[in-house]
C-alpha cells in the first residue's frame, strides 16, 4: 500500500461486503478522504446467470454502509462496458466449447471505471478490498502486483491483468493483514453486510445458471443440439439438448434411461458447429506443453530469453513450475516441469509468478490456445492417450501440428 497522504481523495470500490467496507474504514482512519463507488453491472431485470453472485444486489444497502462510514456514495452504471468485456465473452466461450475467466476481466472493468470517475474528483487514487499487494520497484520505477501477506486468501490472480495505469494508482488496504483480522474489524462495526453465496461449484463457468444467460443473449441456432459420442470408439451414446449445457471436464452427465453414460467418463471435446460432444475417461488425458496467446508481461520483464516461472491455471489451483519460451505476437510456449494429467481448455487463463509461495509477484498473464505434447517433431493436441507402458500416444483425428519450436 502507498504511503499515508493526509486529506488525499481516494475512490473506493464498494460492494456492500465485509472487505470493501473494512478497506474504506482503514483508509479513512489513515486520513484519506474516501468516496464510495457502487458499480452497477447489469440493467434491471437483465439475466445474470452465475454472475449474479458477483453483482451488487442492493445499491441502497451499499449507500447505507457509506452513510455509516460518513463518506459520500455514488452509483455508476457500467452495464454496457461489462456486457462488452465480460458477458459477451462468457456467452461466446460457452457456445464455442471454450472457457473464460470472468472475474479477472470484471476487475479490469471495475478499475477502468474507478480511474475514469476519479478524474472528476481531481484525484487518481483508487482502492478495493482485495487481498493482494502493490509495491513500487525502486530500480525500475514500475509498480508490481505482489502476493498478499495472507497467502491462503490471496487474490492476486484476479488482479493479474491490471496495467501500470491501474497499479500506480491502486491502494489495497488489506494487503498487510489477514482475513481473520479483517473479520474482527468488521465485527466492531454495526453494519449489515451484503453477503455472497458460497458456491460448491469449482468454477463460475461451470455453473448451470449460465445456461439461462446464454439463452438470453444468443440466438437459438447458435445453441446447437446434437449427439454425445464415446471419443475412443466414436459410437453414439445419446442426443443432447444444446452444447451450452456442457463444458470440457464436465462429469456426471445427464442421460436418458435408454442411453446410460458411464459416470466415470467426462467431456473431453466439444465440436460446436456440429453439435458433437465427446466423452472419455479422464485418466487417459495428459499434456506437457501449452501454447498461449495474448501474453502480457509485467513491466520491465525480460522476454528476450526463456525464463522459469510458476503458473496458476485457476484461482484455486496450486502454482506449477514451468518454463516460458517467448515467441512473436504475444505468443508463448509453456513447458511444464512434469507431464501432467488432464486437459487444458482453449480460453483458460494463466497467471505467472516468480515464486511458488510467499513474497511472490505476478510476472505475466496469458490465454491458453491449446495443450498437448511433442512427438517426433509434431505437436499433438488433446485429447491424447497412453497406449502402452512406454506412453506412446496418438491423436485421434490425425491432425497433428508442426510448430517448429
Amino acid at each position: 500500500m502507498k504511503d499515508k497522504v493526509t486529506n488525499k481523495t481516494v475512490l473506493v470500490a464498494m460492494t456492500g461486503g465485509l472487505e470493501s467496507t473494512v478497506a474504506a474504514y482503514l483508509l479513512k482512519k489513515q486520513g484519506f478522504r474516501c468516496i464510495g463507488i457502487g458499480i452497477q453491472l447489469f440493467e434491471p431485470n437483465e439475466e445474470k446467470g452465475a454472475l449474479a453472485d458477483v453483482a451488487i444486489s442492493d445499491l441502497n444497502k451499499v449507500k447505507s454502509i457509506c452513510t455509516y462510514l460518513d463518506i459520500p456514495f455514488y452509483a455508476v452504471n457500467a452495464a454496457e462496458v461489462f456486457a462488452d468485456k465480460v458477458l459477451d465473452p462468457v456467452v461466446g466461450s460457452i457456445l464455442s466449447g471454450h472457457t473464460f475467466e470472468p472475474l479477472v476481466f470484471l476487475n479490469l472493468v471495475v478499475m477502468d471505471v474507478l480511474l475514469e470517475k476519479a478524474l472528476k474528483f481531481n484525484t487518481s487514487l483508487i482502492a478495493s478490498g482485495h487481498y493482494a499487494k502493490v509495491l513500487k520497484n525502486q530500480k525500475t520505477g514500475a509498480f508490481e502486483l505482489m502476493v498478499a501477506n495472507d497467502i491462503e486468501h490471496d487474490q492476486s490472480y484476479f488482479l493479474s491483468r491490471l496495467e501500470q495505469k491501474h497499479l500506480s494508482n491502486l491502494m489495497l488496504p488489506l494487503s498487510e493483514i489477514r482475513k481473520q483480522e479483517v473479520e474482527k474489524i468488521g465485527e466492531l462495526m454495526k453494519v449489515d453486510y451484503l453477503s455472497r453465496p458460497k458456491s460448491k461449484i469449482q468454477h463460475i463457468m461451470h455453473d448451470p445458471r449460465n445456461q439461462n444467460l446464454v439463452e438470453a443473449r444468443s440466438s437459438k441456432d447458435l445453441r446447437r443440439i446434437g449427439t454425445i459420442y464415446d471419443y475412443r470408439s466414436e459410437s453414439s451414446i445419446s442426443e443432447h439438448l444444446g452444447i451450452h449445457r456442457y463444458y470440457i471436464g464436465q462429469k456426471n452427465l445427464p442421460f436418458r434411461p435408454e442411453s446410460p453414460i458411464d459416470p466415470l467418463k467426462e467431456v473431453v471435446s466439444i465440436v460446436p458447429f456440429k453439435g458433437n460432444i465427446f466423452i472419455d475417461y479422464p485418466d487417459r488425458l495428459q499434456y506437457s506443453h501449452a501454447l498461449v496467446s495474448r501474453f502480457i508481461p509485467a513491466s520491465h520483464l525480460d522476454t528476450t530469453q526463456p525464463i522459469s516461472a510458476y503458473v496458476k491455471m485457476s484461482s484455486n489451483a496450486q502454482k506449477i513450475p514451468c518454463r516460458i519460451f517467448f515467441k512473436n505476437n504475444q505468443n508463448c510456449l509453456i513447458d511444464f516441469e512434469d507431464r501432467r494429467p488432464g486437459i487444458l481448455i482453449t480460453g483458460q487463463f494463466f497467471a505467472f509468478y516468480n515464486r511458488k509461495s510467499e513474497k511472490g509477484k505476478i510476472i505475466g498473464t496469458a490465454i491458453v490456445e491449446m495443450g498437448g505434447f511433442f512427438e517426433n517433431g509434431d505437436f499433438l493436441t488433446l485429447p491424447i492417450y497412453k497406449r502402452n507402458s512406454e506412453e506412446e500416444v496418438v491423436k485421434k483425428d490425425g491432425n497433428s501440428e508442426k510448430l517448429h519450436f
